[in-house]
């Protein structure tokens, strides 16, 4: 496993069931909780190269988990989706040096090459 989703939307985990089979087998889905602490020792124990964070399903804790990752991690991989559309929210993410700033709904088609263009 390469990747882990975190979320809990439906949608954007249909998306990655349509991506690539090749890209799709790297990737394993968190759903479980939102608690801080449980997403970061998942991300920590699976040490993968990408984790996509659904700020959806983890605000408004997502910029701190995504700082606590990037201090375990520098060179982790970060695919960052919202349907926040806030200037604010994307100045603290994009500071941050993620990969790929989503906004929701993505497209199987963005979500296939920007995967395609971190994990192989």
């Amino acid at each position: 496993m390469k990747a882990i989703l975190i979320t809990n939307d439906d949608d954007l985990i249909s998306r990655i069931n349509g991506v690539d089979h090749d890209l799709k087998s790297m990737i394993k889905v968190y759903r479980d909780s939102k608690d801080p602490l449980d997403v970061m020792s998942t991300v920590c124990e699976a040490k993968p190269a990408l984790v996509i964070i659904d700020d959806d399903f983890l605000a408004p804790d997502t910029v701190h988990i995504m700082k606590s990752i990037r201090k375990v991690n520098k060179s982790l991989d970060i695919i960052f989706c919202t349907s926040n559309t806030s200037i604010d929210l994307g100045k603290k993410v994009s500071q941050m040096g993620i990969q790929y700033y989503a906004i929701k709904p993505l497209t199987e088609g963005e979500l296939q090459d920007s995967l395609k263009a971190i994990l192989k």
